[in-house]
């Protein structure tokens, strides 16, 4: 098992209808709290029987102590700081000390940095919810190429893609990044995601894409294996998919979260099940405990009570009334958007301490 703890040090500057966190603006949490929740992560990682790292979200680059934190981040003992380097880039570009947050990186070792793409100008500016967003990456992808970091791209399909082939293949070559994503969004449940269906991309939308995808270093056929319509998923579920072995199946992964407020929670940011109390007072060795204790939640399968799941036909039948071409990045992600059709009970909230 491999445990990943999202510490939420500061605000997102966009509120992207796809994102499943709890992004948007928010107060920055205080530099004494963060401190302090490193220090506790590190004591209780010290506890746990499994690998352990962390990752400071939503945007710490809207951080004013940044500069700070990132020496912080990277001396724990116990647990290691996972640098996922995305960025809105408007944090930083707006930041009178981003040469010295670079440096900052720089001289913690982390040199990989990325943002995402929704297609132009305009349709990615509606995607994320904020007006000048597409400017803004593109120069903080600039300035932080500028300053010798690596750049990446992620191309976060969705139906604007074809029409916008010209425009990213234009913004991909004058960037030249170090390496492209093509992300397919999942659908997850939680209350975000709705507002994108919309703009979700189909099957047909992506073969559209075929002459530009080797240009963009893709895979075809590997995007077509890991991808899956409603109709493909409907058909497994008619022939050899079961909903009770699905969110059975053990996880390998465990997602909990730190809130601004220093509350710790079992689940991934914007999915959280399980209130476990304030980082900063909690009993470090019953929290281990009772950690060690549970399953992993990477799919968002243990979110669900499975003696509620419906049966097979009544799955199917929601189903047939999505777009049977609608694409999503594997499986289970079609399943939940059936499941969330039904109305069918998802998260369970509890407190503890």
């Amino acid at each position: 098992m491999e445990i990943n703890f999202d510490l939420l040090v500061a605000g997102c500057n966009t509120r992207c209808m796809h994102c499943y966190v709890n992004g948007g603006p928010s107060k920055a949490m205080p530099l004494a709290d963060i401190l302090t929740c490193l220090e506790k992560l590190d004591a209780l990682a010290a506890l746990l029987p499994w690998t352990s790292s962390f990752t400071l979200d939503n945007e710490p680059m809207n951080h004013p102590e940044l500069c700070r934190i990132i020496p912080a981040a990277v001396q724990t003992k116990h647990i290691k700081y996972y640098h996922h380097g995305m960025t809105t880039g408007i944090a930083l570009i707006g930041r009178p000390d981003r040469n010295a947050v670079m440096r900052a990186y720089f001289d913690a070792g982390f040199r990989h940095f990325g943002i995402t793409l929704h297609g132009n100008a305009e349709h990615h500016d509606t995607i994320v919810r904020r007006r000048g967003a597409y400017r803004a990456s593109v120069a903080a992808a600039e300035y932080m190429k500028a300053q010798g970091a690596e750049i990446e791209i992620s191309l976060m399909f969705n139906h604007y893609f074809p029409q916008d082939a010209e425009s990213l293949d234009d913004a991909i070559s004058a960037l030249r990044p170090d390496n492209i994503w093509f992300a397919v969004p999942n659908y997850t449940p939680h209350r975000n995601m709705p507002a994108f269906e919309p703009f979700r991309g189909t099957l047909d939308d992506l073969l559209i894409l075929r002459p530009w995808l080797s240009r963009w270093r893709q895979d075809e056929a590997a995007l077509l294996r890991d991808s899956a319509t409603v109709g493909i998923v409907k058909n497994r579920l008619w022939q050899d998919l079961s909903l009770k072995t699905l969110f059975s199946a053990p996880q390998d992964e465990m997602y909990l979260t730190v809130h601004p407020d220093c509350r710790l929670f079992m689940g991934n940011t914007g999915t959280e099940t399980r209130d476990l109390g304030d980082l900063r007072t909690l009993d470090i060795e019953k929290t281990a405990a009772l950690i060690s204790a549970s399953t992993g939640n990477r799919d968002y399968g243990a979110f669900y009570a499975r003696d509620q799941l419906p049966a097979q036909t009544d799955l199917i039948r929601a189903l047939d009334a999505l777009p049977q071409s609608l694409l999503y990045s594997d499986a289970a992600s079609v399943i939940y958007r059936g499941l969330a059709a039904l109305d069918t009970p998802t998260i369970c909230n509890r407190k503890e301490g």
